[in-house]
């Protein structure tokens, strides 16, 4: 009788009880406590006369063992054979015993295992149909092992029919959520299967259900980007995973799970936290055990610390152990090889990065011998059964040669024929195998060439990089020892001063370019695409370069504009200020032009000079990394200003051209789209912002020097000011001075903790959540700005001038709104100010 067919039986009250509502909900209460009650309950019965009290604490054991081995199969036979030697006395046991185990999940088998349809008669014997809940169960697992996901799902949908409790449904939906993130991480339906799940328990009542169910919520939500609502669900699983509810290695998946997604969205300490954490939980599985090490990996390459290296290190070593010793050699994943390589570039290590490359084309090249020698061994072993059929067909037609002459050459001929289709459908087969994983085999050499390439340039850029910085940083120790001596003059003292600040200016730039260059050229750097109003972008160029271009005896032209176009304000800053830059380095007399032309709905942003022009032979070169076509020309820079416009411009889509010709100058152009956006309001002027009011402003920064400079500079505008290193800090000076904070200003990186984290703590200590807070860092990427959005902090980007800062500030304080509204944590953009300067 099928089982949606079966027509209802009586109620098995005493089976409910015990099987249902007992063994089978205890483990979904707290599996471990439930599998050691059940491991006693066993001891003792094995020690007892009672053959069915032993046969039920054997199905108890089973149904309660938190995960399969082989190693199972004889304890379960002999309880599958004490019980078939009961005959009927025993059905009930022996359901429970087939029900309670399957070594599918494990790609094993075990002969005594009870098929389906043995258990299918039995429950329909026995009469209480709340049983073919478990034989759809057993049915359940050959579709979702061998991936027929519809077939397992429409068995699941019939379990519906026959769950009588709660827990049971709401197990089937997890399950079924899964089945839907496996088919499609972009799936919708997996959200409605687990807020049903949700309302068909309760969850105090099943701590295990429950962390499985609140770690599903957390990856659904983190998917469709719903941050805020991931982390409460994360958080939620958290409490209930360390109760130790959950098998071990459940659990120390699920921490792998969500620390994932904690590095995507760049929480690299909470994320690596999670990853050490699940240290505490055994993982078995050599293949579980590489990947918690690869993604402890990925993690220490975010962190960049001494300390993080020497975890890594170990890391490495553990995999470089396992790869060793692990029989199969398939361990060997080319995705862990390549983060290790990716681990050691991240600390500069290029030679050790290489040498993993190379061990991963190892890995792939001793993938593809054994795939060939597996294809080859199986080619051999049908080429030998198609000759041993065709010997056997030729030996039959010798038997029957006198009586069936014909017949039998009809048959031999038609067995051989067989035979070689077969081994040449195998022969097909390797052939496309060994093709397939030869264009592996070589893109991964192309990707090692590529690295050794990289590093090569790395390493001469850095070369030049240290060179070049010298000559500011040399510049500036001189000028620290003159400047004791230099305060008792006036006159002296200014031009020492001004030389300080250009020195200072000049390293500054440097460093600015070098951070831009490895963001784009590591694709880190997430554009924040906004309306950038070009006239601002006009003065700053005049106020920047205006004084440089008067020392050379240029005039520098940029003429005041009202004009608003799409982009990335720091990345449009820096190709102008680059572009400007180069044009008056390499120009002796005349002048420098910036200006616009609008054609159609668009604006061509140029820069024209009368210097000497570019060969045509070389200009395709400027676009390069550490060009100097004049190196006598090119006293201060790196070379690699204009490679960070090419980047740039290919990054954000603007196109950009370069006209020249010897003797008649150059004129570099940036097609920018025009703002379809209203004008945003006007910035404060420097005087308005410098009205302070008398407000109290928080500074959060590591660095001493930085931190006091800040302070100074807030106090000459007539703010009060409590600083610190950390929240803690900053409480106590605030303490101190009898002072309560109106805004915090932090940086990103602080020493053992971050930028958003102190914020949140003083705004906890203060007793104000709603403090406005504005986050200064050089962190281009985009998941930084995404986590400030959640956390309500504003952003502004480095290098950021005095009066853009006093602007800012101000409005924080007396108009935030203007600044536009902290977005809400499922939004995409986040309430970046783009006024860095």
């Amino acid at each position: 009788m099928a089982v949606g067919d079966a027509r209802p039986p009586a109620v098995d009250s005493e089976w409910r009880e015990r099987f249902v509502m007992g063994w089978d909900a205890d483990q979904y209460r707290n599996i471990n406590e439930a599998f050691a009650k059940a491991k006693r309950a066993l001891e003792l019965t094995s020690a007892q006369a009672d053959t069915r009290a032993q046969l039920q604490a054997a199905a108890r054991y089973f149904a309660t063992k938190p995960s399969r081995s082989p190693d199972d199969c004889p304890l379960f036979t002999r309880y599958v054979e004490l019980a078939r030697s009961g005959g009927k006395a025993y059905r009930r046991e022996l359901f429970d015993l087939g029900v309670s185990t399957t070594w599918a999940w494990i790609d094993s088998t075990c002969p005594s295992e009870i098929p389906a349809s043995e258990l299918e008669a039995l429950a329909n014997e026995l009469g209480d149909q709340g049983r073919l809940f478990y034989v759809l169960e057993k049915q359940v697992v050959a579709p979702w092992v061998s991936d027929r996901r519809a077939e397992a799902a429409a068995l699941m949908s019939k379990q519906f029919d026959y769950a009588i409790a709660g827990f049971q449904r709401a197990h089937r939906l997890l399950r079924m959520s899964d089945l839907e993130l496996i088919a499609d991480p972009n799936a919708t339906a997996p959200k409605r299967w687990l807020d049903r799940a949700e309302r068909e328990f309760e969850i105090d009542d099943f701590p295990n259900l429950a962390a499985d169910l609140f770690s599903n919520q957390a990856i659904v939500a983190f998917r469709a980007g719903a941050h805020a609502e991931a982390m409460k669900h994360m958080e939620k699983a958290l409490i209930r995973l360390r109760m130790g509810v959950m098998p071990p290695d459940q659990t120390a998946m699920n921490l792998l799970s969500f620390a994932k997604y904690l590095l995507a969205l760049n929480k690299i300490r909470q994320a690596v936290a999670l990853m050490e954490e699940s240290r505490n939980y055994t993982l078995t599985e050599p293949t579980a055990i590489i990947s918690r090490s690869t993604w402890l990996l990925k993690g220490y390459a975010r962190v960049n610390s001494a300390e993080a290296f020497a975890a890594g290190e170990r890391e490495v070593q553990r995999i470089t152990e396992l790869f060793t010793s692990a029989p199969d050699r398939a361990v060997r994943r080319p995705q862990t090889i390549e983060a290790i390589a990716e681990f050691y570039e991240s600390y500069g290590r290029l030679d050790l990065a290489l040498r993993a490359s190379k061990q991963m084309i190892a890995a792939i090249q001793d993938a593809a011998l054994r795939a060939n020698e597996s294809a080859r061994v199986q080619t051999q072993e049908q080429l030998n059964v198609a000759l041993k059929d065709k010997e056997n067909a030729q030996l039959r037609a010798d038997a029957e040669l006198q009586a069936e002459r014909q017949r039998g050459w009809i048959l031999a001929f038609a067995m051989a024929a067989a035979g070689v289709a077969a081994a040449g459908t195998a022969m097909a087969l390797a052939m496309r195998q060994s093709r397939r994983l030869a264009r592996v085999s070589a893109q991964l050499a192309q990707r090692n060439s590529e690295l050794e390439q990289r590093s090569a340039t790395r390493i001469r850029l850095l070369a030049a990089a240290c060179h070049d910085l010298r000559q500011p940083a040399h510049a500036l120790g001189m000028l620290a020892e003159l400047g004791g001596t230099a305060q008792q003059e006036p006159a002296r003292f200014s031009a020492w001063l001004q030389s300080v600040r250009r020195s200072t200016a000049s390293l500054s730039d440097m460093l600015d370019e070098l951070m831009d260059l490895g963001r784009l050229d590591g694709g880190h750097y997430t554009p924040q695409l906004g309306e950038v109003p070009l006239g601002e972008l006009m003065q700053e160029v005049m106020l920047h370069f205006g004084p440089l271009a008067h020392r050379k005896g240029l005039t520098l032209q940029a003429a005041p504009v009202e004009v608003h176009i799409t982009s990335d304000r720091h990345l449009l800053r820096r190709m102008l200020f680059n572009v400007v830059s180069n044009a008056i380095k390499y120009t002796d007399r005349g002048d420098v032009r910036v200006g616009i032309e609008t054609v159609g709905e668009q604006v061509r942003l140029s820069v024209q000079d009368s210097g000497p022009g570019i060969p045509p032979d070389k200009i395709d070169e400027v676009f390069r990394d550490y060009v100097r076509l004049n190196p006598t020309k090119a006293a201060e820079g790196l070379g690699i200003g204009l490679s960070i416009v090419r980047r740039a411009a290919e990054l954000l889509g603007h196109e950009l051209t370069l006209k020249s010709a010897p003797g008649h100058g150059t004129c570099v152009s940036l097609t920018l789209p025009l703002s379809t956006a209203a004008p945003a309001p006007t910035a404060a002027t420097e005087e308005q912002s410098a009205a302070a009011d008398g407000a109290v402003v928080a500074v959060l920064e590591n660095d001493a020097d930085v931190r006091d400079a800040m302070a100074a500079l807030l106090q000459s505008w007539g703010y009060r000011v409590c600083a610190g290193p950390e929240a803690q800090a900053v409480l106590a000076s605030a303490a101190e001075q009898s002072l309560q904070p109106h805004l915090i200003i932090t940086d990103l990186h602080l020493d053992n903790t971050d930028g958003l984290t102190e914020v949140a703590r003083l705004r906890d200590g203060l007793a104000s959540p709603a403090l406005p807070a504005l986050l200064v860092t050089g962190d281009l990427d985009g998941t930084v700005t995404g986590q400030a959005a959640l956390a309500g902090v504003y952003v502004a980007h480095k290098p950021l001038a005095p009066r853009k800062l006093a602007a800012l500030v101000r409005q924080l304080l007396h108009a935030p709104a203007e600044l536009g509204p902290t977005l809400a944590p499922d939004q995409a953009h986040t309430p970046t100010l783009p006024l860095g300067a």
